[in-house]
């Protein structure tokens, strides 16, 4: 927000920032189109930072800028099904609002939009049926103009993608749920939460990666080891309240997992990779799946199914914009 506050105060509108006195219209209005325009200008332009579209702001002739707001900011839902509807690939956004001099402004953030060119995946019409931009169009941003895109900045894009690669686009990440493969944990028949991790460049990649795990009602989850020790010790505690019976530990003692670590807050479950020896958890080869990425230690008890929330970190010094960041959902 105190970004947003100085662009207002020291900026003009440029490469990466506009202002605009209103919000972009969906539905039926004649201009619903122009919100996928002005994306795809700026998502397309070469420079790499973030850029802002500020609304209910107007910026005059003198570059002096007047307040208006926004009486009832549209839903960010709404703008992102609209925009995912018709431009590819994603481009990623929010739209944010907050108080200012009395007044509510909202903003769109275009961040770390690096798999240019962002094209029109399909002929978009206007209410009366007319077509406004067809299949494959696509535009940038020139300072404060918005120009289409045609040969020579096809090329300039291609030519950057040379000189920087985005490596976190060459990495996928698969969620499943599955029976555990341990014999001493299978025999419990209790399922374990893991992930396989596509490697579609043609180089490896180190990476160290975490899973954070959000706590709901219904279900938790623990390492292996950790399951297997309350086992043991419900056993024993349940041969300990046979007077007549001795009380006989496990013969094969549990040994830590020195593979994945655990922890937890109030919110969430935390497993990590360990490194161990080496300076990074884990080596992707080149073109390949590194299965069970968490060697199938993260146990998962529930009443009932579940959908659980989780955000997989994957980092590497192969990743030059930060750590890789990514929602994802485990079906049980």
């Amino acid at each position: 927000m105190q970004e947003i506050i100085e662009i207002i105060e020291y900026e003009n509108e440029s490469h990466r920032v506009d202002f605009k006195k209103i919000e972009f219209s969906l539905g039926k209005e004649d201009k619903k189109n122009e919100i996928l325009k002005d994306f795809s200008s700026f998502a397309n332009h070469l420079n790499d930072e973030d850029k802002f579209i500020i609304i209910g702001i107007k910026e005059n002739e003198d570059k002096s800028k007047e307040v208006f707001g926004i009486d009832t900011p549209t839903d960010e839902a709404k703008y992102n099904q609209f925009i995912t509807e018709n431009i590819e690939p994603q481009i990623n956004f929010e739209y944010r609002n907050f108080s200012y001099k009395g007044k509510t402004v909202c903003y769109f953030r275009l961040y770390s939009n690096y798999n240019r060119p962002y094209l029109f995946k399909k002929d978009t019409k206007k209410p009366d049926g007319k077509t406004d931009f067809k299949y494959g169009d696509g535009f940038i941003r020139i300072g404060t103009t918005t120009k289409k895109i045609g040969r020579k900045e096809l090329d300039d894009i291609n030519e950057a993608k040379k000189k920087y690669q985005n490596r976190q686009l060459e990495i996928d990440i698969v969620p499943f749920v599955r029976l555990s493969e341990n014999q001493e944990v299978n025999k419990w028949n209790v399922k374990c939460l893991d992930l396989n991790i596509v490697n579609n460049s043609n180089k490896s990649i180190d990476i160290d990666i975490e899973i954070n795990i959000k706590k709901s009602k219904g279900f938790t989850v623990l390492l292996d080891t950790d399951f297997l020790r309350e086992l043991q010790d419900k056993e024993n505690e349940k041969k300990q309240s046979i007077s007549y019976l001795p009380v006989i530990t496990a013969f094969n003692p549990i040994i830590n997992n020195f593979h994945v670590s655990f922890s937890e807050t109030d919110t969430q479950f935390t497993f990590e990779r360990t490194p161990l020896n080496q300076k990074f958890a884990v080596t992707l080869k080149q073109n390949s799946v590194y299965k069970e990425i968490f060697l199938q230690s993260i146990i998962l008890l529930q009443d009932s199914s579940n959908m659980i929330e989780a955000e997989v970190i994957i980092r590497s010094d192969d990743f030059t914009k930060g750590a890789l960041i990514k929602n994802i959902n485990f079906e049980t």
